[in-house]
């Protein structure tokens, strides 16, 4: 279906009004074709697809998409071919851009861009950002702190600054006032410490309606407490106007899959705060809530991959639009998620938290738990996000760090390690209130030592240039 084809303000009035049911079948019936073009026209796929014994003519539906394309990661897909393998009928001549994985897996990944790759990824940020903040009514101004290079497509006049600080705060100081509003987007890392310098030299957040979007890794509620108190946010629990959200992206396939909007945000604090919802909704025994994003099934189709042994699955995307130069099928990413229907959102609201009104766009939801890496403890196995939930769960605390960490095992206990920022001194208050508060996230058999240091002692290398991995894998 040509949503993109679509004026932005047709296609909100459609999301709005179409049934879930019918938005979700979309993908559904896209995806067979997409396999069968992928598999026709992508030499690098067909080569892959022989090798495992795969016809591409006895998947004709679903059922026969699921029990016979392969699922495939990056390891299987990107390093045996040359990138024009890997483009539809070999052709790069009409190459917009390249966006690339992060590579902290030790294998890069990319995405190749054509010009209406670029128009329709345009749209859809836009499209995104009208319904969140109103861009055609209060004109907009957005600062680009993404690393590498990495460009948010959109119509707004964009200030790209990358991660210098200096830079940006002083776009925003000289810019600002010529605009109704400020979106910040960046990574988390690099936005907390941009806002937090931004106030000590006299921004006023709220005062130019500044809203932040994040994305490159997942953050927890009590960074988005802790933020939004930071731009003065008086109710992060209520967005209205102005917000701190995130999106998800993933370098090779988009970077705009998933984001938040104020209908989620909403449901997603008041799990925050409801067990009994938060339990509903992500399953028994969850104490830290994970990212709650909407997706857009006429873009993507999203499955569950089962791993053993856990409550949640893995994320697999396929691309479904004939306009991706590079599709990708059944691309498995390593993170780990929840679908949720838009319908079983609706029964579960009813049943839990029948004051809490359903979003207004009638699309899917999936939740998203972060990444499969997890330190071993005797008390059970840890993922970062859980611990990132009690980093920032006490605002001393979270205004005293960088917010860059490491977490190890250390004789079966759980061992965080933290850089205060410069001028900063370790003071055991630290570590109780760190401590208490991982303590509320963590099992109850999980023992905790946590670790400050100070800015020049940190024993770990850090970078805003690249994703940073918390769990030290040494």
């Amino acid at each position: 279906m040509a949503i993109p084809e679509l004026e932005i303000p047709e296609i909100l009035a459609f999301l709005q009004s179409a049934e879930p049911e019918a938005l979700e079948q979309i993908a559904e019936q896209d995806v067979v074709e997409a396999f069968r073009s992928s598999a026709a026209e992508v030499p690098g796929y067909k080569d892959l697809l022989q090798k495992w014994k795969v016809d591409p003519t006895a998947v004709t539906d679903l059922a026969s998409f699921r029990a016979h394309v392969p699922i495939v990661d990056k390891h299987v897909v990107f390093p045996p071919y040359s990138i024009e393998q890997l483009c539809r009928n070999r052709n790069i001549e009409d190459l917009k851009g390249v966006l690339p994985s992060s590579g902290h897996s030790g294998v890069f990944a990319f995405s190749v861009n054509t010009a209406k790759n670029v128009q329709n990824t345009a749209k859809m940020v836009d499209l995104a950002l009208e319904y969140c903040l109103g861009i055609s009514k209060r004109r907009a101004l957005m600062v680009n702190t993404y690393p590498m290079g990495v460009n948010v497509h959109t119509a707004l006049p964009v200030a790209n600054t990358g991660v210098n600080a200096d830079i940006a705060l002083a776009i925003i100081k000289k810019f600002s006032p010529s605009f109704e509003q400020l979106i910040l987007v960046g990574q988390p890392l690099f936005t907390k410490r941009l806002i937090e310098e931004g106030a000590e030299q006299g921004v006023d957040w709220a005062g130019i309606r500044a809203s932040v979007v994040t994305g490159g890794e997942g953050n927890a509620e009590s960074w988005r407490t802790y933020i939004s108190r930071r731009v003065g946010l008086k109710d992060p629990d209520r967005p209205d106007g102005r917000f701190v959200a995130s999106s998800m992206g993933i370098g090779e396939l988009d970077l705009n899959l998933f984001h938040e909007v104020p209908d989620t945000i909403r449901i997603v604090r008041t799990a925050y705060h409801d067990r009994t919802l938060r339990y509903a909704l992500f399953g028994e025994g969850v104490e830290v809530c994970p990212h709650f994003f909407m997706y857009y099934p006429m873009r993507t189709y999203i499955e569950e991959v089962p791993i053993p042994g856990s409550p949640v699955s893995e994320l697999a995307v396929s691309m479904v639009s004939p306009d991706i130069r590079n599709p990708l099928i059944r691309y498995k990413t390593g993170d780990r998620i929840k679908i949720i229907s838009y319908r079983t959102l609706e029964r579960i609201l009813a049943k839990h938290a029948r004051p809490v009104p359903m979003p207004r766009l009638h699309m899917p939801i999936v939740a998203v738990f972060g990444r499969k890496e997890t330190v071993q403890t005797r008390g059970g196995a840890i993922p970062a996000e859980v611990v990132k939930e009690g980093v920032y769960w006490e605002y001393d605390v979270a205004s005293a760090i960088t917010g860059f960490f490491k977490v190890r095992a250390v004789r079966g206990a759980l061992k965080v390690e933290l850089q205060l920022k410069p001028g900063v001194r370790p003071l055991r208050r630290f570590n109780r209130l760190l401590d208490d508060a991982l303590k509320s996230c963590l099992p109850p058999r999980v023992a905790v030592q946590s670790e400050f240091f100070a800015h020049k002692d940190y024993p770990y290398s850090i970078s805003y240039e690249r994703k940073y991995l918390y769990i030290d894998r040494k």
